[in-house]
This record gives structure tokens, C-alpha cells and sequence, in this order.
């Protein structure tokens, strides 16, 4: 009885760990917290739970179908010109939890570079949305917005 109780309740962590480790949280350079992904629905679905812990929110997809783009690189420097985020994200989502300042946000794939400036404030929740050329014309169902 004692082992079927105690493999039941081993079977339900592990069910919790697998779903709260769908997309495991990182910390930048600073020790800022950020998450990236958003490949899968189930990345999604986690990633959209976990949103507001985050102040920036960065998605990237392609300009004429919509269809999400991963391995991206965004640079996010503060107002002094430091570098507080610097890595190619995982999915086309990244969410950053950013102190309140100005923030410029870069975003570079293949050999496109785009921009954003951006200030966060107390309680601030900001978009960065960035569409990049990749030639294709397909249209994809998911679409390309935030959660």
C-alpha cells in the first residue's frame, strides 16, 4: 500500500515537473529573469501563464505570413549603453523582466537588424514586435501575436 501511495505521488510530481519545466526561466547576465520559446502550443500555453512576471515582451515572425521565427538574436541594452540581454532566442517569444529605465531592443535574423526603444515604468507591461523578410508567402493559422 505504502509503495503504490508513494509511486502514485511520484507520478504526480513528475507530471507537475514536466509542465512547469516546459519552459524553464534563465537569468540574463545581470540577474535579470527572461524565458524563450514558444515553438510548441504547450511552450505557448505556458509562456502566456507566466507573461506578467515579465516587462518586456519581445515576438518575432515573419513580415508576410505571420509564421513565428526562432533563433533570433536580440540584444537589449539600457540607457547607459550596457548590455543586459544578449543571446539568440529559443522560439519566437522572449520575455524579459527588465528594472524600470530605457531600453533599446535589437533584433537581428539572417542579415536583418531592427530596432526598438522602449521605457518601462512601474507596473509596465511593453511589446516588441519585430517582422522580418524571409521570403516566404504562406500563410500559417497560428498568426503572430502576443499572448
Amino acid at each position: 500500500m505504502k509503495r503504490a501511495t508513494l509511486g502514485i505521488v511520484l507520478a504526480v510530481v513528475a507530471g507537475l515537473w514536466n509542465v512547469a519545466g516546459a519552459v524553464p526561466p534563465s537569468t540574463t547576465a545581470l540577474g535579470r529573469a527572461y524565458v524563450s520559446g514558444g515553438i510548441t502550443d504547450d511552450e505557448r500555453v505556458e509562456m502566456q501563464t507566466q507573461r506578467d512576471r515579465y516587462s518586456l515582451w519581445v515576438l518575432t515572425a515573419a513580415r508576410k505570413s505571420g509564421a513565428y521565427l526562432s533563433n533570433v538574436r536580440v540584444v537589449i541594452t539600457d540607457a547607459h549603453k550596457a548590455v543586459v540581454f544578449d543571446a539568440p532566442i529559443d522560439g519566437p517569444w522572449l520575455f524579459v523582466d527588465l528594472p524600470l529605465g530605457r531600453y533599446t531592443v535589437q533584433a537581428t535574423y539572417q542579415s536583418e537588424t531592427q530596432t526598438r526603444v522602449t521605457t518601462i515604468h512601474p507596473g509596465d507591461h511593453h511589446q516588441a514586435i519585430f517582422y522580418f523578410d524571409t521570403g516566404d508567402t504562406t500563410s500559417v493559422s497560428s498568426g503572430a501575436s502576443l499572448p
